[in-house]
């Protein structure tokens, strides 16, 4: 559907804007991290930082790293722990996002915020229920669930750069329905500018279209069927290297790159007090095409799984978690290829005090043509104190190669079929603590991750790249979060890391891994119709992984706030990059710099 950012784009942009109510999160995350931390990003807080895109949101998760290839649209790139983004897991409420036809990797640029429930991330070794690729941990993404009397919410924004953005949201319950639906479209440029660090000229156009559909129907008190769709299409601008000196440069080209992503799930949910039930059917689509003066190509990767999923209390003590899946991966790249794979796990949680929680489970998975993978997880939580309390995990996991990189075959590719999977283990420990009566709450994580058999490029005689298996990847690091809320009206929040990431055996500084990120924000309530926030995001130098330059470090300032006209509508401005116009994240690829984006929103 070519033309479905155009109209989104088109009818949302130029449509008065309608705000919409809080939903709040009443379902538990879906995998109790006992002896870890999770991150969880709420829609209360995407819309009061006026985040638009997801990696906005990321950027004040203390185990995500991001990586940014320029303006929006261009690839947003990030590690956890140590392990980037084909490294990791992406899901949809449970659907995989990871593309088998291209590297196996998730681009989070064309991901927009306005259909999202919440955002749960999931570092370490907790991911035993989510299946193999999540070395580094997961990030998952829940759509908004039907709440509440039926409502509609329209968003309309303008700033920088010819920039505009909105959204139509409608949601409610109705008896046994529960619905909602969101179109949401994004345009930007096409105006092109100067990198100051260098002087090359880089596009800046791209086009975004989202739709996205939750449905459920209860048919009893006890059976629930469910389904979801999630359509985005993406498309960017993007340039092209000319050698300048002894580098290459991107420069401004006829270079468009459009992604279509489709996700769909059907979900039949059942159960009683002791014991719940889940069959759930999902599919994930993405079509990549690439356009440039000289080449053409066409990617098509799928994934349909169906996975069963079952937690029986057997009392106050005892939960067994357990599950088995069945799909299949396919490539078209140009040629069809295709690999089938199950699994199979139980988890085991007991909690012998009221104080103490152990957690211990094991997976078997098959994969074509690469045998049988066993990986675990082990975990405990223990209560010190009502306000403190430790916990530690450890666990392992395995990526298998994706078939793009065992097959796939272009002018600067070469296919390489003897690929081992990459493998790791993950170990961490941290302490949970709690002042005042919940008005201070602080975490504190060290991990250690090893990643084996990491699947690097290499030049081949002739100028083209074949993949292999190479270095391993030690990361260790300590990750800090914080939460003050001193008064009602006035909340604070910061999270810090640090992080020691080597490749040997090179013993190297792994690239794009910064030593130190911080991130912090601020939302105060100056007056019932009245609210103003303060963003700020920094790290430490880093080095390229192309180029092997160093990037500078850099901070970053967003200030904004938002006035309730009645309880109807409100107004809302922004200021992005306010202090710092000039940085890099990979090297060559500048930033537009400072933006204001102004809008409003209103509800029925």
């Amino acid at each position: 559907m070519p033309s479905l950012s155009f109209f989104l784009c088109a009818l949302l942009c130029g449509s008065p804007a309608f705000a919409e109510d809080i939903y709040e999160v009443t379902a538990p995350p879906l995998s109790e991290p006992i002896g870890g931390k999770e991150t969880i990003i709420s829609a209360k807080e995407i819309d009061t930082y006026q985040e638009t895109f997801l990696k906005e949101a990321l950027t004040y998760s203390p185990s995500v790293n991001l990586i940014s290839n320029g303006p929006p649209g261009r690839q947003v790139d990030f590690s956890m722990r140590g392990a980037r983004a084909p490294q990791n897991l992406v899901l949809v409420d449970g659907i995989y996002v990871n593309d088998p036809a291209s590297g196996g990797g998730v681009d989070l640029a064309n991901f927009l915020t306005a259909d999202l429930d919440r955002v749960e991330v999931l570092p370490g070794p907790q991911s035993l229920a989510y299946g193999p690729g999540a070395l580094g941990g997961v990030i998952q993404l829940i759509p908004k669930r039907g709440y509440g009397k039926p409502s509609v919410k329209v968003r309309g924004e303008r700033g920088s750069f010819d920039t505009q953005y909105g959204t139509l949201t409608a949601q409610g319950e109705e008896g046994p329905l529960t619905f909602s639906a969101t179109a949401a479209g994004l345009s930007r440029g096409p105006d092109p500018f100067t990198n100051p660090l260098h002087g090359n000229r880089q596009g800046d156009d791209y086009i975004n279209g989202t739709f996205s559909s939750r449905l459920g129907y209860a048919l009893t008190d006890n059976w629930e069927v469910e389904g979801i769709v999630r359509y985005v299409q993406g498309k960017v601008q993007f340039d092209g290297d000319k050698k300048v000196g002894n580098i290459f440069l991107p420069f401004e080209a006829q270079n468009f790159s459009n992604t279509q992503t489709l996700l769909t799930s059907l979900e039949n949910k059942w159960g009683c007090e002791m014991w719940d039930h889940s069959l759930k059917a999902s599919y994930a689509q993405t079509h990549r095409k690439t356009d440039t003066p000289s080449f053409h190509a066409f990617t098509t990767g799928e994934h349909p799984l169906l996975a069963y999923r079952s937690e029986f209390k057997i009392n106050s003590q005892h939960t067994l978690l357990g599950g088995l899946e069945g799909g299949q991966e396919l490539a078209k790249i140009p040629e069809l290829y295709k690999r089938a794979h199950g699994g199979v796990f139980l988890i085991h949680t007991f909690k012998p005090f009221e104080t103490t929680a152990l957690k211990g489970g094991v997976r078997v998975d098959q994969y074509q043509a690469l045998g049988s993978r066993v990986t675990f997880n082990i975990g405990a939580d223990q209560k010190m104190t009502p306000s403190t309390t430790l916990r530690t995990s450890y666990g392992t996991n395995f990526k298998p190669p994706v078939l793009s990189d065992l097959f796939q075959q272009t002018p600067w590719q070469r296919p390489n079929p003897f690929l081992k999977p990459e493998t790791s283990q993950s170990f961490e420990v941290g302490i949970d603590q709690v002042f005042c009566n919940d008005t201070i709450k602080a975490s504190l994580t060290g991990f250690l991750t090893t990643i084996h058999n990491i699947t690097l490029s290499r030049q081949m005689p002739g100028g083209s790249w074949q993949r292999f298996n190479g270095e391993e990847r030690f990361t260790q690091g300590v990750e800090m979060a914080f939460s003050l809320k001193p008064l009602k009206t006035l909340e604070m929040k910061a999270a810090l890391t640090l992080t020691h990431a080597r490749d040997f055996p090179r013993n190297h500084k792994s690239p794009l891994i910064p030593s130190f990120k911080g991130a912090g924000e601020l939302h105060w309530q100056a007056l019932p119709d009245l609210s103003f926030f303060v963003q700020a995001y920094g790290v430490t130098e880093k080095k390229d992984s192309v180029t092997k330059q160093t990037l500078s470090p850099y901070g970053l300032v967003t200030i904004g706030g938002a006035y309730d006209v009645n309880p109807q509508a409100s107004l809302f401005l922004r200021v992005e990059n306010l202090g710092n116009t000039h940085y890099e994240d990979v090297f060559g690829y500048g930033v537009r710099g400072r933006a204001f984006f102004f809008g409003v929103e209103a509800k029925t």
